[in-house]
């Protein structure tokens, strides 16, 4: 038997995809942004584990899995974050934590400095994710993917750590999901910039923002991030008061699968602690 079940519900007159499993507290557990990426490739090694402690939900966000392939250009982080809103209205929801990693860690930062809140949000947990605060360069070379074996091979590259996970049979299964039709479209739509309009900076009104976040906030990081500076977790830290860190020290981007067992057992110590 699968640890999870496959469901695809309307949300409005968007198709969308999610994985459910267990019972009890609320958790939604957020995929990355990076092309590829979908619900059950970045949790299926944790569901089984935190179903025995919570009602899990891990749906497709907008452009990826089995979702819908719509994009905003008004407002792409206030789309999403209204479609989940959604989504958890129609099945039920009220109270709930939030793990996010990556880009998903961003959209529940944002999520939680929005005037209302659209979700009641217990605790929330980032996962090498600070909503482009912290990036390097390197996440150009993420974002900027041609659809290609030997392009999903160089995205897995800054994903993993360890060599294992980088397997031809893990790049083909990134690659079909990258070219599902929309996908690369959907998804490469943030990277498009009118030459008539400069994007004004909000980096220091978010900052502010999340200055004076009161919700419990666990930081997740790793040793081996290309993708976000040096220490940034302790320099982010610094910017929410009381939150927390756990830094991992064999991964990459993505602990949740490269460190399974000590990722599963921090996250449950912390949102049930």
């Amino acid at each position: 038997m699968p640890a999870y079940h496959h469901r695809t519900v309307l949300v409005g007159d968007i198709k969308t995809h999610f994985l459910e499993a267990g019972e009890g507290p609320v958790l939604v557990l957020l995929h990355g942004g990076e092309y590829g990426a979908s619900a059950e490739i970045t949790w299926r090694h944790n569901i089984e584990y935190l179903a025995k402690h919570f009602y899990v939900i891990a749906p497709d966000m907008l452009g990826w899995g089995g979702t819908d392939k719509i994009y905003s250009f008004s407002d792409p982080a206030g789309h999403r974050i209204r479609h989940i809103k959604q989504l958890l209205e129609l099945l039920g929801v009220e109270k709930t934590f939030f793990v996010g990693n990556s880009a998903g860690g961003g959209t529940i930062l944002r999520a939680s400095v929005m005037h209302p809140v659209p979700f009641e949000i217990q605790k929330m947990v980032t996962i090498c994710g600070n909503a482009s605060v912290f990036k390097t360069n390197s996440q150009a070379d993420l974002e900027n993917y041609t659809p290609s074996l030997e392009n999903m091979k160089k995205v897995m590259a800054l994903l993993y750590h360890d060599p294992k996970w980088q397997t031809q049979e893990n790049i083909q299964e990134r690659y079909e999901s990258s070219v599902i039709p929309g996908a690369w479209e959907a998804l490469s739509a943030a990277r498009l910039r009118s030459p008539v309009h400069q994007v004004r900076s909000t980096r220091d009104e978010f900052v502010k923002k999340l200055s004076e976040l009161h919700i419990p906030f666990l930081i997740m990081s790793c040793e081996h991030d290309p993708l976000n500076q040096k220490d940034w977790d302790v320099e982010f830290q610094k910017i929410v008061p009381g939150s927390k860190v756990h830094r991992f020290k064999h991964s990459s981007h993505e602990p949740q699968i490269e460190e399974t067992d000590e990722f599963n057992r921090v996250l449950v110590d912390f949102l049930l602690g």
